[in-house]
């Protein structure tokens, strides 16, 4: 009776979940194990891990689970750890549980000695770049924050999603650029293609997808001499605006309009006053959506060269271009989000 109530007692901690070792210390037989498995009673998540309500398990009873698998010590990593941290990207949020045949799998960290190796949904990683300093959140030992995310962007399919998490945490400071270079750099090369891409544009001004996209429809291109997150000013020093691209040999402006930043009524007062002000300067602009540089690349690089083509056959508007002290530089000269 003492053992059961020690092992519901353990349970209860673990969100359910017991191990073979633990069941061991506690004087319960295999045999038990296994007749209660058998009769649905419990359920076997992993090797030598259960739970012991039985059913399907929960998400985090799954992330648990393959950490408990894993033994200590280890660290959780990947996606799980950046969402455990908050991280709010698309592809991060909570969804249903209704894949049971293929669950999202658990990415955890070993010391390079541990002969562990993966199983069902637990992808475990033997690393000699071991995490000495764990951050414990939900229950879970996490990799440090930089670790967590280079991981997951080393095994994400497509680069938008790596650019909505390396921004996101950039913006919301939950790490620095370099400790993100760091990662890069230290970690397996393989995979890390998405995630160098991203850094370069980042560490060039890009501080969101849609401007990542931007800075990429433009080296399609080829045009020389653009620029981003320059200050225009007209012939009487007065200020114009920022693009979020300007061709300066032609003095052509490329705004990315998205809703999020242009919606509601400061945002569109902005967005007429920045148009107002253009047009009184004599400047021609070409308006995308994150929607066009996303899904629509080649059609929005022909209209921005037929653009371009038009801009060449005007004189060019009398305004100059400058950075802003304390503005980032992005290579040229620099880059700033919306106008």
């Amino acid at each position: 009776m003492r053992s059961r109530a020690n092992l519901y007692a353990l349970a209860d901690a673990q969100l359910g979940l017991v191990t073979a070792a633990q069941l061991e210390a506690l004087g319960i037989k295999p045999s038990t194990v296994t007749r209660k498995v058998a009769g649905g009673m419990w359920t076997r998540l992993l090797p030598g891990v259960h739970l012991v309500h039985g059913g399907q398990p929960t998400r985090r009873q799954r992330e648990l689970a393959a950490q408990l698998y894993a033994r200590d010590p280890s660290r959780v990593t990947g996606l799980t750890a950046a969402r455990r941290y908050g991280v709010r990207a698309l592809s991060l949020q909570e969804t249903a549980d209704d894949d049971l045949l293929r669950p999202e799998p658990v990415h955890v960290l070993v010391p390079h000695e541990r002969r562990s190796k993966a199983s069902g949904f637990a992808r475990i990683e033997r690393t000699r770049r071991f995490p000495e300093v764990g951050v414990v959140r939900s229950g879970l030992v996490l990799a440090p924050l930089p670790r967590a995310v280079a991981d997951a962007c080393r095994r994400l399919g497509r680069v938008r999603d790596v650019q909505a998490i390396v921004t996101e945490v950039l913006q919301r400071e939950m790490c620095t650029f370099d400790e993100l270079v760091v990662e890069l750099e230290a970690g397996q090369v393989r995979g890390s293609a998405f995630l160098r891409e991203t850094l370069k544009a980042v560490s060039l001004g890009a501080a969101s997808p849609p401007e990542v996209d931007l800075r990429s429809v433009f080296d399609e291109l080829g045009l020389p001499n653009v620029y981003y997150n320059v200050s225009l000013y007209d012939a009487a020093g007065r200020f114009v605006g920022n693009p979020d691209a300007w061709i300066d040999d032609v003095g052509l402006a490329v705004e990315v309009d998205s809703v999020e930043y242009h919606a509601g009524p400061d945002g569109f007062e902005r967005t007429v006053r920045r148009n107002s002000r253009y047009a009184t300067a004599g400047i021609p602009w070409v308006p995308v959506l994150p929607t066009d540089l996303r899904d629509r690349r080649r059609a929005t690089g022909v209209r921005i060269m037929q653009a371009v083509d038009q801009a060449a056959r005007r004189p060019r508007p009398d305004v100059r271009m400058a950075v802003r002290p304390g503005e980032r530089s992005a290579g040229q000269i620099g880059w700033r989000w919306g106008a």
